[in-house]
């Protein structure tokens, strides 16, 4: 089944003047955020896509390993179709930024994408490799704002001054989508009026509190959330939003990758609803987040997070080369943590395990149900439902 690649190459010939910006487009330029562009489009004039290939391959980024950086092979792949289409090749690149800041807990980086004159796309990269990002996501469920929203924010703030008279998508794939969706809401009733649609890409939702305020019920039926039938990132905190499931080509957890998903046309391949597992990792992590007050998330984040970086991992990368040398660190760092550290550990642990159990039996018991529904409908209509 054909993936954002086979798109670019049978639908780069169409202009966004032909063709409005679609869920694909959106992705597109949601994965576009994870390549490095520092030095390259950071100015507020910026450069053509086609440019800012040229000089990603001249400068051999593809052969460069940055701390942090997501190097896909693919990702080079998809940025060479984007500079010979004509859909992308001119789009305009420019306030790409990157902050990667361990005592604010900050991983952040963003690009703007003029599609058209007066229409721009800002793309809000999701959690990289880096231990850091992804610490901040877990801080997600304990804070209610982290520092890479409140950066998000100002970043669309800064845009909206330095594009005067533009219309603006935003969007983002993983955290990025998150990010996307609290600078739309929190960026105030001007600029909302500014904003055409944002996309989320599996990212995560929201604390109960915010979708509760009239920021966002301005925002909400402009919001598009995809995730694939395993969902299990896109579906963490609550979604205000009715969400669109995709067909992916992946199994499990690797369904995440927005190369896997699947397209048909100008659209994604829909699905009527996340399969089984996802449903079971969504009904687990709710329920033990439910019973864990915001204090005892941060600390068990806290915790976890520093048994994760021992032997100065930075990166989960960085944990994967090292193979046993990290197990062996982080062993040691777990058994140096002080007992309350620990039991906020083994207690999270305990509760996941447990709440895992009981969801898969749970979900096994409504699949019964369903199952004799459907075997008493069809006995009805005589076999024809």
């Amino acid at each position: 089944m054909a993936n954002i690649l086979d798109y670019i190459r049978w639908r780069g010939d169409l202009t966004f003047a032909q063709d409005e910006l679609n869920e694909v487009d959106s992705l597109i330029l949601s994965e576009l955020s994870y390549l490095n562009f520092q030095g390259i489009a950071q100015t507020a004039e910026g450069l053509s896509l086609k440019e800012a290939a040229a000089r990603y391959f001249e400068e051999e980024r593809d052969k460069q390993i940055n701390t942090g950086d997501l190097q896909k092979p693919e990702y080079f792949t998809m940025l060479s179709l984007l500079a010979e289409s004509r859909r992308f090749s001119d789009i305009v690149l420019s306030g790409y930024v990157q902050r990667l800041e361990e005592e604010a807990n900050l991983q952040f980086s963003a690009v703007i994408c003029r599609l058209l004159p007066g229409v721009c796309y800002a793309a809000y990269r999701g959690t990289d490799d880096t231990l850091l990002g992804w610490k901040e996501d877990f801080l997600m469920s304990a804070l209610d704002t982290v520092p890479s929203q409140e950066e998000a924010l100002r970043y669309f703030k800064r845009a909206l001054e330095e594009n005067p008279g533009c219309r603006w998508y935003l969007g983002g794939h993983s955290k990025g989508g998150n990010l996307a969706v609290y600078a739309a809401v929190n960026a105030g009733q001007r600029a909302q009026r500014r904003v055409l649609r944002v996309f989320n890409h599996d990212g995560p939702g929201f604390r109960e509190q915010v979708l509760a305020s009239a920021a966002w019920q301005a925002m909400q039926e402009r919001i598009c959330t995809t995730v694939p039938q395993a969902s299990i990132v896109g579906m963490l905190l609550e979604h205000g939003e009715n969400y669109t499931v995709v067909r992916s080509s992946e199994k499990g957890a690797m369904q995440h990758d927005g190369l896997s998903w699947e397209v048909c046309g100008p659209r994604f391949v829909h699905l009527g609803e996340v399969n089984r597992k996802s449903r079971i990792a969504d009904r687990t992590i709710r329920k033990v987040l439910g019973e864990l007050d915001d204090a005892q998330r941060r600390q068990f984040t806290e915790a976890l997070f520093e048994v994760l970086e021992a032997n100065r991992n930075r990166t989960l990368t960085d944990i994967r080369t090292d193979g046993f040398r990290a197990v062996r660190a982080m062993i040691k760092t777990y058994d140096n943590l002080d007992q309350e550290a620990k039991r906020a550990l083994q207690s999270v642990a305990a509760k996941l395990l447990s709440e895992g159990f009981q969801s898969i039996r749970q979900e096994r018991a409504e699949q019964r149900s369903r199952n004799k529904e459907r075997a008493g409908d069809a006995a009805e209509t005589g076999g024809e439902i």
